[in-house]
């Protein structure tokens, strides 16, 4: 199969002729079926080759071959004098992931004698992974806000031990204190309510004197205090126009920013979308969002024609389920940050200059859209999933019309 991805036949005898050479074939299927391109693959095909011919050189047999290798062979590369392979144009990134491919392939096969390196990762201490199983099982949290709050719980394990019931009311509203200073306010707030969750989990577990969470400071942050940060309809749609749909990047962010702007989903809920959540003949969409509980979302006639173009035309034919998924090989599901990158980049397309420019302003502007078309509070907060009434309350203040509907004059001026 190699031999469509090689004009030069001394350049394809070259990468075949080393221990390498039997498993190129299968290699190249792999690649084609993750998206590479032409040139893409035949980059990695050159460094697979090319990390054979450094191994057979330093005596090493195919079956030797280990991850421990490829920082060896990278520093070899920026030296490197092989003949007919120090010439090829391509870059040290190019040549170490075909290195990488290769050793993956020939792990798959059953080649390779070695075993496969362990990955180094930070211990997690006993207190905090105890916590983490406690909070998922008993509050349903995610592990985004877990590991939110990871870094405040282990630097208080490491300032003030691992022995709670050691922990005094003054060491702890000392630590607090020292942890949020200069820190923002929603950063200090993060801190304290770790802090105090981490506590009570201790106070259930008998391991911690029972209302020592009342030592952790409150930080002033007063609900409702800031109006929501939102897009007027006009410039929404802008965003969305500004999506080329020629093309298939175009067609993915225009399907992605309706989802945003006219269902108020977030960027987390835009990543776990699944093939399967989409009911084309009940035009709905399943969410689950943060509280795990599941809501059909019904799709617009906008929406929909969005998806369906975006899947028939415009999506690669990728393995996962996902339904949003890079352009670029390997295919697989965007990240959240993904999401938010794409929001920025239509925002300037459109030249819409706003502060922010992330997914969560799409959100905004979805509810504040629906309060205007005449939508109650209670609706707007099925629509965006909120537990509590008082979360979808901010919107409120955003209906200009409705409170100069109920202001009071100023004492001594004519209205």
């Amino acid at each position: 199969m190699i031999e469509v991805f090689f004009r030069w036949r001394s350049a394809l005898c070259q990468v075949l002729s080393t221990s390498s050479g039997p498993y190129l074939d299968s290699i190249a299927d792999e690649l084609v079926q993750q998206g590479f391109g032409r040139w893409k693959l035949r980059q990695r095909i050159y460094g697979a080759a090319h990390f054979a011919h450094w191994s057979d050189a330093a005596g090493k047999t195919l079956e030797q071959l280990h991850e421990e290798q490829v920082p060896a062979f990278r520093l070899h590369l920026s030296t490197c004098s092989c003949p007919g392979w120090s010439r090829r144009p391509h870059s040290d990134i190019s040549i170490v992931a075909g290195a990488h491919a290769l050793i993956r392939h020939l792990r798959k096969r059953g080649v390779l004698k070695l075993p496969a390196p362990v990955a180094a990762s930070p211990e997690m201490p006993t207190l905090v992974q105890g916590f983490n199983e406690w909070m998922v099982q008993r509050r349903g949290l995610k592990q985004g806000t877990l590991r939110g709050y990871g870094g405040a719980i282990r630097d208080l394990i490491e300032t003030l031990g691992d022995a709670p019931d050691e922990y005094t009311a003054h060491s702890l509203r000392a630590f607090v204190l020292k942890r949020v200073s200069g820190a923002s306010r929603a950063q200090a707030l993060l801190v304290t309510t770790a802090m105090r969750n981490f506590l009570r989990y201790l106070v259930a577990q008998g391991r911690c004197r029972p209302g020592l969470e009342g030592a952790v400071p409150t930080i002033a942050m007063w609900r409702q205090a800031a109006l929501p940060r939102y897009l007027p309809g006009a410039d929404v749609n802008l965003i969305i126009d500004a999506c080329e749909r020629s093309t298939p990047v175009g067609l993915r962010d225009r399907a992605a920013l309706l989802l945003l702007a006219r269902l108020g989903l977030r960027a987390g809920d835009i990543v776990a979308l699944r093939m399967g959540d989409v009911d084309w003949r009940e035009a709905s969409v399943r969410v689950t969002g943060k509280s795990r509980t599941e809501i059909k979302l019904p799709i617009t006639q906008e929406v929909g024609d969005a998806l369906l173009e975006y899947v028939n035309m415009g999506r690669p034919p990728a393995e996962t389920e996902h339904v949003f998924v890079r352009m670029l090989a390997p295919w697989r599901s965007l990240a959240v940050s993904s999401i938010s990158a794409l929001v920025s980049r239509a925002m300037s397309r459109a030249r819409v200059d706003f502060p922010c420019r992330g997914a969560h302003v799409l959100r905004h502007s979805a509810a504040t859209e629906m309060l205007r078309q005449g939508a109650t509070l209670d609706q707007i907060g099925a629509v965006l999933r909120h537990q509590y009434l008082d979360t979808t309350g901010i919107y409120a203040k955003v209906d200009v019309n409705r409170l100069t509907e109920i202001t009071l004059p100023w004492p001594g001026v004519q209205p």
